[in-house]
């Protein structure tokens, strides 16, 4: 006795002598019925009080049910009872009640199972899960009547709950034939209820139904093993329930737990052979109501083979119908694809044998039926416009991350269906939900690009471009009109697709999609867009069409796919596109990206510009410049201090083509010049101004500052035009407010712009001889006299017959002058002719510490450089050497200024101790015994030249006494620490490393990467080498090297240096190995097809490359046709936006700051790959740097990088307290003065 309806569908066949009550009238029924359930339910109620009350026992369970003809009688009745209607339904709970005793649910400490039942216990289970399936019959009078529709809801759900707890409970003590018997009741139960659209517990039910059905078939693989009748008979009935979106979404859950616990028994390490084997994790499935889970234990085969057939059970996309439906089920399958790819964090310690995650390949096997008839075969629905979107958003995750890592070359079939799909997404503007999810989810596909990964990819460069274009126009519309639709989706698309909303400017949301979100995507793959434009020109792509397409004569509307048939665009549309978004966009974020885009798009023009490719005419140059600049001049105050910060960065990093911006857009330069200049004026009023001035407002005018030394430095020339030149040196003078005339109302606020513009006014002198000097080795003589000044600088004098040299080391570096004299005193009798003058001094700045230079240069009149022509007109103001408590010359300043008062009470003091001195002299009467008269014996003292030369640069003037001490050399121990001093890096030094990772031969189903460390490397590496610097011996090689050992024999080292730092590279191919570890930034070339993300579990254990101390890793694939893609890993770094330190959310100082030029994902070619990498790890270091002074300026960091400067002023100050001789004025200005001995005799 069952639910007729299991009979109908032939899983099951009814005894003909089963359901006896049936011919009965109702009233018999339910009399009948109503006796014997509350007899046998009332049993053990009846027994307990009748023992309180001590009044006789009622007959046992077993005195009643003695015998098992007894039970099947009682089972007439009671069975019976789940066909009765509703109106009896406590009837109907207490046969429920009685069955549940039966089957042994009831309590753990009472049996109430009858004695009788237990030798045929299987079959009488069997009989009594039939007789309660009556219960789920449609009861056709009760559609008017809700209130009996929810008791009869309830009463299924109870008998759901009891099939549910008899498979979790007793499952292991059912045999095959009764889980055989339980297993076809619920597939006729569930189809009965589910198969159409007009049982009334349908929709109450549906949940409930499916998720007792799927548990139960998993339970049973305990006892039924792999038994595939079962199983395929659910596939089949299920096909009748897709129409429920309930189904699906227990689906999901069942298969999305399935697939995760699936992938951790993958994943696990395999016992060893000593260990005892050990049961296997416990298995949990969490249903869609949340109140249900199910947990039990199963073998992993067993656990394959469940998670096999329930990823089946709902059989092939093309069943669905109902877009809701279709979309729950395809919202289930991306989770899946995300538990398939997710890649786990490393780990401290990191786990022996990583796990390795299923190709893209292998992902789209599984699922791209799914994926690919949503996004090709339903788009002429615009019903399932949710659905594309959703399965392209799958789809485009899948191929741009390469699978996490395991990026083995994607088959045609997919890579043909892929790409189809993405193009159809992008160019279907009717749709912006779709446009939308394919903008976001596939703007880095174009790193995929090559024959190791997603070959053909170029062909989305013109669709991606057109949809980039629809989609940024869609986030400025202010107004727009609701398409009419008549489908159940019109709300649901509505409010997804929030660009309808008239009322607001902006919208908040296009396509489902934030504005910030989708925008950012574009931006995104514009990046790779600058390079893909140029690098497939459309009359090559038309030659290559002809060799495919066997008939030349196909109409091209016959193949609307082609290449040449789509939307071209070039470099500068996406330039135009760049430029025309930065006038709308206000997330700081998004700002920072298009700016260091469009400077990598000066510098490619620049390129073109030098070697005949393009031309200035029409330039997008001058817009590019003035659209940066923009954010640096137009109201600072709305933009937040990052993306300032990024503004002048990038008109700095335009220094590197500053020679042909010089050339073809002079105005440009000029203009850029001019708003840093005015930044800074307007900046530095305000800052000393203010009382609580925004703490980030100094650094900003610092790195004005560093920007406008850049122009200045490698663009000399600039200084031609004398407006140019007054403004630049006018504002870097007030900057540095050397007199201190404008005291900050804030102490110490303005110390980096005040230490910057100082910075810039000692470059200008160190740089200001132009033109190549062959330099020569530092010599030290003995026969040198050294002095301190201030104790922060030391000045060397030595004098020859032919010329004077002086030497100046301070914190800045070490410069020379060697100059000769003008004239030569003689007497005027034998004067017969004024000797003629020789060329004025020049003052050469070293190169390099070691090797300074002391080659004298040719005079100004024949050196054109301008850069030396306004130094000299400006010399009073620039060449002071002033240092704290030194004002230098006066140079003709007003009485009434600070520094004329100083130097008054200066000189007065000078009187005052000459006076006494003199006093002293007279009253002990030791005229005769004065210094002035007596040379120094042994020391080597400045005769008249160099008198002449220390007087005339203001180092003996009266105002400057007691700042001009001698050194005195103690047998050579200084001339080993001046030498020791010029071995100090005058330059910021950096120290990246660059490894070179190939694959080999996967052991154990396990990846293996190998470090190259021989100089066995592909064309393409080495050709990226020579772009990042110069090879040099190591041995010879007088500049910065690291950690490197200089000497080794035949040792190789990679540099790079600039005017203002220095770049030692850890390359392992050069046999650097050892030092890796040391790199602040790594930059990882890697020809493996695994593309695992730094910082993840696989690359820490597949790479096994040290973690850079700036915590910035930069790795280039190499794709096909020179084209590279760069990744770049910035977690835990200065860059890390997801970071939430508290002390930058205190201070924006270095908050939402974005690494530059090159961002994560962009596709660059082989021309600008090397000087963009170099520039992106530069910007990278800088910035960690500047992070970690920061931390430490407010206690948060017990370690600060300590600049080349400090260094040098720290032993500078040692040496000059070790060796300093202090002197009274008298006896230091005597010993400038020595007469030969001839005229000490005659006087």
């Amino acid at each position: 006795m069952f639910l007729t309806w299991v009979s109908k569908c032939e899983l099951l066949q009814a005894p003909p002598e089963a359901h006896i009550l049936k011919g009965f009238n109702e009233g018999c029924q339910r009399g009948i019925c109503s006796m014997v359930v509350g007899f046998l339910s009332n049993t053990s109620e009846q027994q307990s009080s009748t023992e309180v009350a001590a009044s006789p026992l009622p007959p046992s369970m077993s005195v009643v049910l003695a015998t098992p003809a007894h039970v099947r009688w009682a089972m007439e009745p009671l069975g019976h009872s789940f066909a009765l209607g509703m109106e009896d339904s406590g009837v109907i709970l207490g046969a429920i009640g009685v069955y549940e005793k039966w089957l042994g649910l009831g309590s753990a400490s009472a049996d109430g199972r009858p004695k009788c039942m237990h030798a045929q216990e299987q079959e009488f289970i069997r009989d009594l899960l039939g007789h309660m399936s009556l219960l789920f019959e449609d009861k056709e009078g009760h559609r008017s009547k809700p209130d009996l529709i929810a008791t009869h809801a309830t009463l299924c759900q109870t008998v759901l709950d009891l099939y549910s707890a008899l498979g979790r409970k007793r499952g292991t003590q059912l045999t095959a034939a009764t889980w055989d018997h339980l297993l076809r009741l619920l597939l006729g139960i569930t189809d009965c209820v589910l198969h159409g659209s007009k049982h009334t517990l349908a929709l109450s039910l549906c949940a409930h139904l499916f998720r007792v059905t799927l548990e139960q078939f998993i339970l049973s693989l305990h006892v039924t093993g792999v038994k595939g009748e079962l199983w395929n008979m659910l596939l089949k009935f299920c096909r009748r329930w897709l129409h429920r979106k309930a189904v699906i979404e227990q689906w999901h859950k069942a298969s999305l737990a399935l697939t995760q616990h699936l992938m951790g028994r993958l994943h696990a390490p395999p016992p060893s052979s000593s260990e005892h084997a050990a049961p296997p994790p416990s298995v949990s499935i969490k249903w869609m109501d949340n109140a249900h889970v199910t947990c039990f234990e199963l073998a992993s085969p067993l656990l394959a083979y469940a998670w096999y057939r329930v990823m089946r059970v709902i059989g092939h996309p093309s069943l669905f119908v109902d877009p809701d439906v279709y979309l729950a089920a395809i919202t289930g399958v991306h989770d899946l694809a995300q538990v398939f790819s997710l890649a786990k964090p490393a780990s401290t310690p990191a786990p022996p044998k990583p796990p390795q995650l299923p190709d893209v390949n292998t992902i789209l096997r599984i699922l791209g039926p799914w994926l690919f008839d949503a996004s090709l075969n339903r788009t002429a629905a615009p019903r399932f416009a949710l659905c594309r979107a959703e399965a392209i958003r799958c789809l485009g995750g899948l191929l741009c991350r390469h699978g996490i890592g395991r990026t083995k070359q994607v088959s045609w079939p997919f890579t043909i269906r892929a790409l189809m799909a993405i193009q159809k997404a992008l160019l279907d503007t009717d749709e912006v939900v779709v446009v939308a999810a394919a903008v976001v989810s596939c703007s880095r596909i174009f790193g995929t690009h090559g024959t190791h990964t997603l070959r053909g990819v170029g062909v989305l460069a013109g669709s991606f471009h057109y949809a980039i274009d629809h989609i940024l126009s869609l986030t400025v519309t202010k107004t727009a009109v609701a398409p009419s639709r008549k489908d159940s989706l019109v709300d649901k698309r509505s409010s997804m697709a929030s660009d309808l909303d008239s009322s607001a400017a902006v919208p908040a949301a296009v396509g489902g999609v934030a504005v910030t979100v989708l925008r950012r995507a574009c931006i995104e793959a514009c990046s790779s867009l600058l390079t893909i434009h140029s690098h497939y020109p459309l009359a090559i792509t038309k030659q290559v069409e002809k060799t495919l397409v066997a008939n030349e004569r196909l109409d091209e509307s016959l193949l609307p796919g082609i290449y040449s048939s789509l939307p071209r665009y070039q470099s500068s549309n996406v330039v135009t596109l760049l430029i025309n978004y930065l006038k709308t966009e206000q997330d700081p974020t998004n700002q920072q990206m298009a700016m260091w885009q469009l400077t990598i798009a000066v510098q490619k023009e620049a390129l073109f510009w030098a070697v005949g490719l393009a031309s200035t005419r029409n330039s997008q140059v001058p817009a590019t410049i003035s659209t940066i600049c923009s954010f640096v001049t137009k109201v600072p105050s709305r933009w937040k201090p990052a993306v300032i910060f990024t503004a002048l960065e990038c008109l700095r990093y335009l220094t590197i083509v500053s020679e042909h911006l010089f050339k073809h857009v002079f105005s440009s330069c000029v203009f850029l010049i001019s708003c840093v200049c005015e930044f800074m004026a307007a900046n530095a009023q305000v800052l000393r101004a203010t009382r609580s001035p925004p703490p980030y407002l100094d650094q900003l005018i610092a790195s004005a500052t560093s920007c406008l030394l850049e122009w200045v430095v490698t663009t000399p020339q600039l200084l031609s035009k004398a407006q140019v030149m007054v403004k630049v040196i006018a504002t870097t003078v007030d900057a540095a407010d050397v007199h201190v005339d404008f005291p900050a109302t804030t102490p110490h606020a303005d110390h980096a712009t005040r230490q910057s513009a100082q910075h810039l006014l000692e470059y200008l002198v160190k740089h200001h001889a132009h033109g190549n000097v062959d330099g020569a080795k530092q010599t030290y003589d003995p026969a040198a006299v050294h002095y301190t000044w201030n104790l922060h600088t030391v000045l060397s004098i030595l004098e020859t017959t032919d010329y004077v040299q002086l030497t100046l080391r301070d914190s800045s570096g070490c410069y020379q002058w060697r100059t000769q004299p003008q004239y030569v005193p003689s007497k005027l009798a034998t004067l017969a002719s004024a000797p003629p003058s020789p060329p004025p001094a020049q003052s050469h700045p070293s190169q390099h510490a070691p090797t300074p230079t002391s080659t004298p240069v040719s005079p100004l009149e024949a050196n054109p450089d301008p850069l030396l022509r306004s130094l000299r007109k400006n010399a009073a103001s620039l060449t002071s050497w002033s240092t704290e408590g030194w004002e230098g010359n006066s140079g003709g300043k007003h009485a009434t200024d600070a520094s004329a008062k100083r130097h008054e009470a200066q000189v007065t003091l000078f009187q005052s101790l000459l006076q006494s001195q003199s006093n002293d002299f007279v009253q002990h009467r030791r005229i005769a015994t004065v210094n002035l008269l007596e040379p120094p014996p042994p020391a080597h003292s400045t005769t008249h030249i160099a008198r002449r030369l220390l007087s005339q640069l203001g180092f003996l003037s009266v105002a400057s006494w007691g700042s001009l001490l001698p050194l005195l050399p103690s047998s050579g121990q200084l001339v080993k620490d001046l030498q020791a001093l010029d071995r100090l890096p005058t330059r910021e030094t950096y120290e990246i490393g660059i490894a070179y990772v190939v694959n080999q031969p996967s052991r154990a189903g396990y990846d293996v990467v190998n470090l190259v460390t021989t100089s066995t490397c592909s064309d393409a590496y080495l050709g990226f080498l020579a772009t990042m610097g110069s090879a040099v011996d190591a041995h010879s090689y007088g500049g910065f090297l690291g950690y490197l050992d200089r000497n080794l024999p035949d040792s190789r080292a990679l540099v790079y240096a600039q005017h203002n730092y220095e770049v030692a590279y850890y390359v392992p191919t050069l046999g650097h190995a050892s030092v890796l570890d040391k790199a602040e930034v790594l930059i990882v070339w890697n020809e493996c097809q695994q593309n695992y993300r730094p910082g993840t579990a696989l690359w820490a254990s597949a790479y096994n490359l040290p973690p850079p101390k700036a915590c910035v890793t930069i790795v280039i694939d190499p794709l096909d046709d020179g084209l590279f893609c760069v990744r770049i890993c910035v977690d835990g770094s200065a860059f890390d936006l997801s970071n939430g330190d508290a002390t930058r959310a205190a201070d924006d100082t270095f908050s939402g700051r974005v690494l530059g030029p090159l961002q994560d994902g962009m596709v660059v070619g082989s021309e600008w790959l090397g000087p963009l990498i170099r520039q992106t790890a530069l910007n990278a270091v800088h910035v960690h740097r500047l992070h970690l002074r920061y931390k430490h300026s407010l206690g948060l960091s017990s370690q600060s990088p300590i600049r080349p400067q400090e260094k040098r002023t720290k032993l500078i100050a040692a040496i000059a307290k070790q060796y300093m001789d202090p002197m009274l004025p008298g006896d230091f200005y005597s010993a400038l003065f020595v007469p030969d001995k001839g005229a000490v005799h005659e006087d």
